[in-house]
């Protein structure tokens, strides 16, 4: 069964962002038709005192049926990394396919 995970601080990040993180790597997997076992987004405010403001967003998929795609991004705030995160997945699983396709 696939599952998507969306890990986060129960203060820090609204339960309304963790749905918008569910969904956004679901649309991006299917979209790029990537067969996968599991999904894991871990959303938390950056750390330091420049990047207070800050949230962090690292995606991680176990690929089906084998191999994994991982990918960590910052944003100014949760929904912007949310979005590059998914961006980067995006291309990452379009290298995983070039590269199946090349083997």
């Amino acid at each position: 069964m696939k599952r998507i995970h969306v890990l986060a601080a129960a203060n820090a990040i609204s339960s309304q962002a963790r749905t918008y993180a569910e969904y956004r790597v679901f649309s991006a997997l299917t979209r790029h038709t990537i067969d996968f076992r599991s999904a894991r987004v871990l959303l938390r405010a950056s750390a330091g005192a420049r990047t207070s403001d800050r949230v962090s967003c690292a995606l991680s998929v176990a690929l089906a049926p084998s191999g994994s795609v991982r990918v960590r991004v910052t944003g100014p705030h949760v929904y912007a990394a949310i979005n590059r995160a998914v961006e980067r997945l995006g291309h990452a699983c379009g290298a995983r396919i070039d590269q199946r396709r090349s083997s």
